[in-house]
């Protein structure tokens, strides 16, 4: 050891020091190790309790009886999946249509998420027995409170957009725009004895499924994780979309309240139609039977391709694409459906004035307060005007 200008006391010493500092960075490594563990979990606790959130926050507005625990449960479990759900009565209220639900039932609604490859792999949502009886709402009825304050932060949400500095925004962004959505078996009716005095209607959209995916230029299908929101390639095909419209058709009939319908009995009544009933017509339903189709059964794809803001450098290419290839059409309308429909705008158009105003009105009589009235009738008019 001396040899080499080392004596034994510094050997030992130099030995101390490359063991101690061997140690510090096992010990570095290890914390390392630990804070790298620890975020990828913090990161999936953090998104699936999203998940959860969202889940109960937007299907909360339209489904009964939703709990957030079982939601959790469920979310974490893995696959999310929810049975025999209950529209709410004011389920289509965001439409701002002169509609209320009567009654409303979906089968499953099943989210598929691959939390251990999420933002490689597609987030996939399949929706099953979507069922909707809808009938006229009551007069006077207006936007309340809530639903102005929905409306008012979709709108900005909309404006504002979502975060994509952050790995969240970006991550969820990503989500989003690659979603897989399948959506089948769907029967939506509407029926009317009030618009069209003395001439009941019914008018129903039908549709086997809706599947839409992401598309690669080639047309095949892909994952995007370059801006898949920003710029959208979406392919939709659909399968068996119809429009039927009974004239002079009574409202339909049960024997109990139609928010009582057990699941069987909401398949039974709905789901006839929908489907290619086949070669032996007596098997369809009498729910069914004597449809009057202002749209025969098509089928159809649609795809769509939208360039993100960083390709939208020349005006003479257009930011926005979409074709529609379907199916032979069949258009059939009858005198009575042609004054139905007319019957049925007419109300739709002056429903919305007044939704969009109604909460201008004042309460006094105008011999009480003509002055407020008046006051009433110029910020009417300049609500219109924004809207326009």
């Amino acid at each position: 050891m001396e040899a080499f200008g080392l004596s034994s006391r510094d050997s030992c010493d130099q030995r101390v020091v490359v063991w101690g500092t061997g140690l510090w960075l096992d010990l570095l490594l290890e914390r390392a190790c630990f804070l790298v563990a620890c975020g990828s979990i913090g990161r999936n606790f953090t998104i699936r309790r999203l998940v959860s959130h969202l889940l109960k926050k937007y299907l909360g507005d339209y489904v009964q009886g939703l709990s957030a625990e079982a939601l959790r449960i469920s979310v974490w479990k893995g696959d999310v999946v929810l049975r025999d759900l209950q529209l709410k009565a004011e389920a289509l209220n965001s439409l701002k249509l002169p509609v209320i639900v009567k009654g409303g039932f979906i089968g499953t609604i099943t989210l598929k998420v691959p939390w251990k490859s999420l933002g490689k792999e597609p987030v996939i949502v399949i929706i099953d027995r979507v069922f909707i009886l809808a009938h006229p709402a009551p007069d006077g009825r207006t936007l309340t409170a809530e639903d102005r304050q929905k409306l008012f932060q979709a709108k900005l949400h909309q404006i504002e957009g979502s975060d994509g500095n952050s790995w969240l925004g970006s991550l969820i962004a990503t989500i989003i725009g690659n979603l897989k959505v399948s959506i089948t078996n769907v029967h939506i009716r509407y029926e009317d004895s009030i618009t069209n005095s003395g001439h009941p209607f019914c008018v129903g959209i039908t549709l086997a499924k809706l599947a839409a995916v992401t598309m690669d230029e080639n047309g095949n299908e892909t994952f995007d994780t370059s801006g898949a929101l920003d710029r959208l390639r979406k392919s939709v095909q659909l399968q068996r979309l119809a429009m039927y419209h009974d004239p002079d058709c009574e409202p339909w009939k049960v024997d109990k309240n139609w928010m009582d319908l057990s699941p069987k009995e909401w398949i039974e009544i709905f789901e006839d139609g929908i489907n290619d009933p086949g070669p032996n017509n007596s098997l369809v339903s009498k729910w069914a039977m004597h449809r009057k189709f202002l749209v025969s059964p098509i089928n159809g794809v649609l795809k769509y391709h939208r360039l993100g803001n960083q390709e939208r450098k020349d005006p003479n290419v257009p930011f926005e694409k979409a074709s529609l290839v379907l199916s032979d059409v069949s258009i059939t309308i009858l005198e009575a459906q042609y004054y139905d429909g007319i019957k049925l705008l007419e109300v739709i158009s002056r429903y919305k004035t007044h939704v969009d105003i109604s909460h201008l009105r004042p309460k006094a009589s105008p011999s009480k307060n003509a002055r407020a009235w008046w006051h009433y009738a110029v910020q009417a008019v300049l609500q219109q005007k924004k809207m326009w």
